[in-house]
């Protein structure tokens, strides 16, 4: 059993209770604007190149079998993903790291070495593994497998998904999760789709279903200006989320641009550069418009 994972994240306290290991696969079928993390949404592996580290030697270029590294005025030494057979040979000449290979297939088996090496720290704070994404339901055989052979060495499991995946497999994998977060980040559809480029029917049905599985879960809203920041929007979400009974509470994910060196690492433009980042302190009220619903609403980091 094999997927394809572009990160594993040691000791991260912030995706479920106590010390966690995160497990990041590939592939989405969202796209959404201001995603931060772009090199999760294809479900192959590629090249990432950080022209802040790049030297300009030109060894990557001139190491490339396929010729498919080239200068680009905008972006630096770009790698074209059509000539790319992913060798590896321009990561491996960089001497200062400035590219690096995002995404590997590796196996169950593999991951879960990685994951039980904090055993001891995951019994003594609660804590666990985590499966992220991109979106996790995409390999559902193998976040099934995975969070199973966790189980059996009594390690808590987390997901965090969009739902937006067929009832069948989210059936199957989350049979062996015990705490789900789930990103709901728009109520109205047609806004959801201009945004994000699916409809959120689906991802709703889903969640509703997962509720009355019996599953525990934590609702995330990134809260993204000019398209859900709106108070009327964010009530919304709040109203709907209030008849889930297995809700624990919603977590607000305050707009950030970390992620934009990504963007041109991958010779894509952010749409969002241009927007300021939105700070923890300024959230605080959204924690009233939630107790106008009887819902806990807590504003995560930044």
């Amino acid at each position: 059993m094999t997927g394809v994972v572009f990160s594993i994240e040691r000791y991260a306290l912030q995706d479920g209770p106590g010390i966690r290991t995160l497990v990041f696969l590939k592939g989405c079928p969202l796209h959404c604007e201001w995603c931060a993390n772009p090199e999760s949404q294809e479900f192959i592996p590629e090249i990432l190149y950080f022209r802040n580290k790049c030297a300009s030697c030109g060894r990557c270029m001139e190491i490339c079998p396929q010729d498919a590294i080239q200068v680009n005025e905008e972006f630096g030494l770009v790698t074209d993903p059509d000539r790319c057979t992913l060798c590896g040979k321009c990561v491996d000449v960089c001497y200062y790291c400035a590219r690096e290979m995002s995404g590997e297939e590796m196996e169950v088996s593999d991951v879960l070495s990685i994951i039980e090496r904090d055993k001891l720290f995951y019994d003594f704070t609660g804590g666990g593994m985590t499966i992220s994404g991109g979106e996790p339901l995409m390999q559902t055989a193998f976040v099934r497998e995975l969070s199973r052979e966790c189980k059996e060495r009594g390690i808590h499991t987390a997901i965090e998904t969009t739902l937006f995946a067929d009832k069948e497999s989210v059936k199957r994998a989350l049979e062996f999760i015990d705490l789900v977060f789930v990103d709901i980040k728009h109520i109205d559809s047609t806004v959801h789709a201009k945004f994000t480029g699916v409809h959120n029917e689906r991802i709703l049905n889903n969640l509703e279903m997962v509720n009355e599985l019996g599953k525990e879960f934590i609702i995330r809203i990134p809260f993204i200006p000019g398209f859900n920041d709106d108070d009327q929007v964010q009530k919304g979400i709040y109203q709907w989320a209030s008849k889930l009974t297995n809700l624990q509470w919603i977590e607000i994910l305050p707009y950030h641009r970390l992620g934009m060196t990504k963007y041109s690492g991958l010779a894509r433009t952010y749409s969002y550069r241009d927007v300021d980042p939105v700070s923890k302190q300024s959230l605080a009220y959204l924690q009233e418009y939630g107790a106008e619903f009887g819902v806990e609403v807590r504003i995560g980091a930044q």
